[in-house]
């Protein structure tokens, strides 16, 4: 009876447990997109880094953390030494997670997206949209549902020069069916990443005009 009731109380705590590990980390996904500076977006990086050293065993907290850094320099007037200093703090996380979650389409669509922010003037370009386009090609290895697959390599394109096989009427293809996956394919985990659509659709509209 003793050895029933402790089994049960272990069941119970690691049920609550993990309830309040899903209910944190929604409250902060829910932040993530309403935030619009930069420092916001740093200690919002560093909450999701405290529930990763916490909860070793899950790989959603280390990504978010790395995608609240590279988030962070999309606002304020960050120059380029400073949007690199972020972006390397996102990559030490997409290390770590390379490491352990290698088989996850997501990491590698987060390591594309990396990459293509770190292209702050044209010396940066074939370099990075090279390892860039690398990425997205694991991303769909791995799962070739996930919409943001179609997006990168449609926002490669896009801004890759006409001359170089790029521009806007070779990226719209992509950009439609990433447009056309957010839409159908919607995560059943609220944990689950969803970025991209809103920048898929303004790229859709700049092709379309």
């Amino acid at each position: 009876m003793k050895t029933i009731i402790t089994i049960l109380l272990v069941v119970l705590s690691t049920t609550a447990f993990s309830s309040k590990y899903e209910e944190t980390m929604k409250t902060n996904i829910d932040k993530l997109y309403q935030l619009h500076t930069s420092a916001e977006l740093q200690v919002l990086a560093n909450q999701f880094e405290r529930i990763g050293n916490a909860e070793q065993d899950k790989w959603l907290p280390n990504y978010y953390a790395a995608y609240c850094f590279i988030r962070s320099t999309f606002f304020d007037e960050m120059d380029d030494d400073a949007k690199h200093a972020q972006l390397d703090k996102a990559q030490a996380l997409v290390d770590q997670l390379m490491k352990t979650n290698d088989d996850e389409s997501e990491v590698y669509a987060l390591q594309a997206l990396l990459y293509q922010i770190r292209i702050t003037d044209m010396s940066k370009g074939a370099k990075y949209s090279m390892k860039a386009s690398d990425a997205i090609k694991q991303a769909e290895r791995l799962n070739p549902e996930n919409p943001r697959v179609y997006y990168l390599r449609g926002s490669n394109t896009f801004h890759t020069p006409k001359f170089f096989g790029g521009g806007a009427e070779k990226a719209k293809p992509d950009l439609e069916k990433a447009a056309k996956m957010f839409e159908s394919n919607q995560p059943t985990n609220p944990l689950m990443p969803t970025w991209g659509n809103v920048h898929n659709e303004q790229l859709l509209s700049q092709c379309e005009q």
